[in-house]
């Protein structure tokens, strides 16, 4: 018999892809187009993308994180 992962560890697994996500969207794009620094006027639209993505990961992944 296959035991199916609950919804709350598919939940977490998602959260936690969401924050990897974030974090892998900041690296490739500081590395693309050199822009590091998140408060320049043309690189804000994207690092609010990140931090959304960063901060609703990790909340999630707390809220999630129990057994």
């Amino acid at each position: 018999m296959v035991r199916l992962p609950t919804s709350k560890r598919v939940t977490f697994y998602a959260y936690t892809f969401l924050l990897s996500l974030g974090v892998a969207l900041y690296l490739i794009w500081g590395i693309a187009f050199g822009a590091w620094n998140i408060f320049t006027a043309q690189n804000i639209g994207i690092y609010a993308l990140v931090v959304i993505m960063v901060v609703f990961g990790a909340a999630g992944m707390l809220l999630y994180s129990g057994d």
